[in-house]
């Protein structure tokens, strides 16, 4: 069987990952205020990063550690650099979405290759905790691109940055 190290090492940056989106969707959240169908869609998707976050944690505790303070900090950081970067510009939304939109395919990408990690070393507890986050990243992604277009659209009939 192989060795926790390098799976406990993609966990912390899981968890790092995690934090900092929900960090970004705390201010997107303010940011779609005159669009309550997203604003909904985005703080259901900032709910289920906190799970996410939780569940990442419970995988680290499985393995005996805690989760990174440093690579949290820094996933913070962007984070909150990212937040100062929504300006009410006309276009804020569609930025954002396109963000999260590739934050969705790297979380799906991350978690695929978390859940084999996780089978090599044995460990079916965090096979299905990447599971359930998976099914929760793929529609995320979908949701995404069902509200782009609109917003999109939007943006170009209201004007430009």
């Amino acid at each position: 069987m192989a060795n926790n190290d390098m799976l406990i090492a993609w966990l912390n940056d899981a968890h790092a990952m995690e934090k900092g989106i929900a960090e970004a969707l705390e201010a997107q959240v303010k940011a779609a205020a005159d669009h309550p169908e997203v604003q909904t869609g985005i703080q259901r998707h900032l709910e289920t990063t906190k799970n996410h976050v939780q569940l990442v944690e419970q995988c680290l505790n499985e393995l005996g550690e805690k989760p990174s303070a440093v690579k949290s900090g820094l996933a913070s950081v962007t984070a909150k650099a990212q937040g100062l970067m929504m300006g009410g510009a006309k276009d804020d939304l569609v930025k954002s979405s396109l963000n999260d939109y590739a934050a969705e395919h790297m979380e799906i990408a991350s978690y695929r290759a978390l859940r084999v990690a996780a089978e090599e070393v044995g460990n079916a507890f965090i096979v299905g905790v990447c599971d359930q986050i998976l099914q929760d990243e793929q529609a995320m992604a979908s949701w995404l691109e069902q509200q782009m277009p609109a917003l999109v659209r939007e943006a170009v009939h209201t004007g430009s940055t």
